[in-house]
């Protein structure tokens, strides 16, 4: 007996002292909380992008979220994720079921719509995601949204859904963003509306007008922001324009075998390589650019003083430049040491225009294909996008955007893999692996004839 009470008593020390050590290691969770994210992507962490607009909430922000039955853990998960990144950001989980009429009194009329109140001031937002989410919390912290006009009359990329070329994703991610987004003809207006803050000129095919091209450059003189995205075609009054400011384009397609996206002829350029720039500021991750050209200084380096023009990405060393961009619709194209240039390949340049705070930004980029809706999931092409027009628009806030969930391919793949391992890809699925199982077939029916 003495014996069985021992054995029960060392029993149930032994379970208080467990009891103590997991209530002791749960206090300290508490107080030292540190999450860790193991997901591919780091899909349970917030973006660097969303870290940097909470960081600029100075004062108390409040969300009412209105959630569909069933979905609540998943926007309970998002706004735990930013209010642990933002003691001013407090937040309620609304059955917008069960609570039509305060729906109601907020405008709110569908699922995973959002109410903030910032500064005495309140709006409504799409809150489906952490993406949209941020955007409406930039939204409404801004009392006035940034308006970026694209150009349009010269056969520009369109601001639609519906082909792979045109920038219906671009303008929805834009507008995401808090920022007011719409078109502009320069030959029907007299100047660039005094609230842009930045212009976008969308791959054109036709050449800008002289008219045109002197609304831009008083618009940029005077302070504002113009970003050029441009394919190889010629348009010889842009390239001059552009040119006056220190940035050079060729009549040339950038190709890169060692660097490309897989199954493609090279044209698909892998751009790794970023200046230190606030233009490019945070972009850790390659950008796939369709056929693009070069863009670069007079004197060939990455810098020029007297322009205030800087070279911010580049191609690999690997890369080249041919020379004739007809050329390269021709079939595979090789490089000529006499005609063409070899890598690392500038792809995009920016200029200050003027001193002080006031300055004009000019942003050129040699290819408008990596923003359309068939590239703009790829690798950190929206990141490209965004982060450009943020510094052309002073923006505050930079960093990578949220992953999405679900990405539209497009017309490529987004694997990029140099030239050997295309090779041993090739190799190993078409060549090694069906001899492996012919072998293997070959050997047992050897076996089974042998064994007769």
């Amino acid at each position: 007996m003495k014996r069985t009470a021992a054995h029960w008593a060392a029993f149930a020390l032994s379970l208080v002292a467990v009891l103590a050590v997991a209530v002791a290691v749960q206090a300290f969770a508490e107080i030292k909380n540190h999450r860790f994210d193991l997901t591919e992507e780091n899909r349970l962490s917030l973006s660097p992008y969303t870290l940097s607009v909470l960081k600029e909430v100075r004062d108390p922000l409040r969300v009412e979220l209105y959630y569909q039955r069933g979905q609540r853990q998943r926007s309970q998960d998002l706004l735990a994720l930013m209010h642990d990144n933002c003691s001013n950001l407090s937040y309620e989980l609304v059955d917008l079921d069960r609570n039509p009429g305060r729906a109601k009194d907020h405008k709110v009329d569908h699922y995973d719509r959002a109410v903030l109140s910032y500064q005495g001031r309140e709006t409504v937002v799409p809150a489906g995601d952490e993406g949209t989410l941020t955007g409406g919390i930039v939204k409404v912290l801004h009392a006035k949204p940034s308006v970026i006009y694209f150009i349009n009359g010269h056969r520009e990329r369109q601001l639609i859904v519906g082909k792979d070329e045109d920038y219906g994703r671009a303008s929805q991610l834009l507008r995401n963003e808090s920022y007011d987004v719409r078109p502009l003809s320069l030959l029907h207006s007299q100047s660039v509306p005094a609230d842009a803050s930045a212009v976008v000129l969308a791959g054109p095919e036709v050449d800008l007008l002289d008219t045109e091209i002197a609304e831009l450059e008083t618009y940029l003189v005077g302070g504002g922001a113009v970003l050029v995205l441009i394919d190889p075609v010629p348009l010889p009054n842009l390239s001059a324009w552009l040119a006056r400011h220190g940035l050079t384009l060729r009549d040339d397609v950038v190709i890169d075998r060692a660097n490309r996206v897989y199954g493609s002829d090279g044209t698909n350029v892998v751009v790794p390589f970023y200046r230190e720039h606030e233009a490019v500021r945070a972009m850790d991750v390659p950008v796939v650019l369709g056929r693009a050209r070069s863009v670069s200084l007079p004197s060939g380096e990455d810098d020029d003083a007297a322009s205030r023009a800087t070279i911010v990405a580049r191609t690999a060393d690997e890369s080249f430049a041919a020379t004739g961009a007809a050329r390269t619709t021709q079939g595979e194209v090789l490089f000529n040491k006499e005609t063409d240039r070899p890598g690392p390949i500038g792809v995009m340049g920016v200029a200050l225009i003027g001193n002080g705070p006031s300055a004009g930004r000019l942003a050129v980029i040699g290819d408008a294909d990596f923003a359309s809706d068939g590239y703009i999931s790829l690798l950190g092409n929206k990141d490209l996008l965004v982060n450009t027009l943020g510094w052309m628009a002073l923006e505050e806030f930079s960093g990578a955007r949220p992953r999405e969930e679900n990405t539209k391919l497009g017309p490529v793949s987004p694997v990029y893999v140099t030239d050997h391992h295309a090779r041993v890809i090739f190799l190993s699925t078409v060549v090694a692996e069906p001899l492996l199982f012919l072998g293997v077939g070959i050997a047992v029916v050897v076996q089974r004839r042998r064994r007769r």
